[in-house]
C-alpha cells in the first residue's frame, strides 16, 4: 500500500473529537450506525453487531445503558475499543478504560485521540515509510503492554 493510501486509512480511524459526540442516549442500532459514519478508515475492521454490545456490558468493557440508550461515555468505550481490539487483548482493555486511579472516560478518549494525532503526524513526515521501524516499535509497545498486563 502506498504512503498516501495509508495515511488515508490513518486519518479516517481518529476518532471523532469529544464534542461531536452525542451528549444524549443512543440506541444499539444508532451507535453501530454512528461509529460505522465515524470510522470509514476502519471499514473492514469493524465488525460490531447488537450481540457484541451486549458483551461488552456484560464483560464490564463499556458502561450499561439507561433503559435501553447508551451514553456519551459508553459510545467513547465502544469507539476506543473498536481501535484496540485488533491488537490488545480484551482484558487488557477493560483494565485500559476502566483505570483502577479513577480516570473519567472523557480523558480516556482525550488522551487516546491525542496519540492517534501524534502516530498520524509522526507518519506524515516520512516521505518513505520504513517498515521496518514501524514493525520494530509496535513490537516494542506490544511487549511493554504484554509486561504491564501480567
Amino acid at each position: 500500500m502506498t504512503h498516501e493510501k495509508i495515511l488515508e486509512h490513518l486519518q479516517g480511524c481518529l476518532l471523532p473529537d469529544w464534542e461531536t459526540l452525542p451528549d444524549f442516549g443512543l440506541y444499539k442500532d444508532q451507535i453501530i450506525l454512528f461509529i460505522n459514519r465515524a470510522l470509514p478508515g476502519a471499514s473492514g475492521r469493524l465488525d460490531l453487531t447488537s450481540s457484541m454490545i451486549n458483551n461488552y456490558v456484560k464483560a464490564g468493557l463499556i458502561d450499561k445503558p439507561a433503559g435501553k440508550k447508551y451514553s456519551r461515555d459508553a459510545l467513547a468505550q465502544l469507539l476506543m475499543i473498536v481501535q484496540l481490539k485488533l491488537t490488545t487483548p480484551m482484558e487488557l482493555v477493560k483494565t485500559l478504560l476502566h483505570p483502577e486511579d479513577g480516570t473519567e472516560t472523557k480523558e480516556l478518549y482525550l488522551q487516546f485521540r491525542q496519540c492517534q494525532d501524534q502516530v498520524l503526524s509522526e507518519y506524515k513526515k516520512r516521505e518513505e515509510s520504513s517498515r521496518l521501524l514501524y514493525a520494530l516499535k509496535s513490537s516494542s509497545y506490544q511487549y511493554i503492554m504484554h509486561l504491564a498486563g501480567e
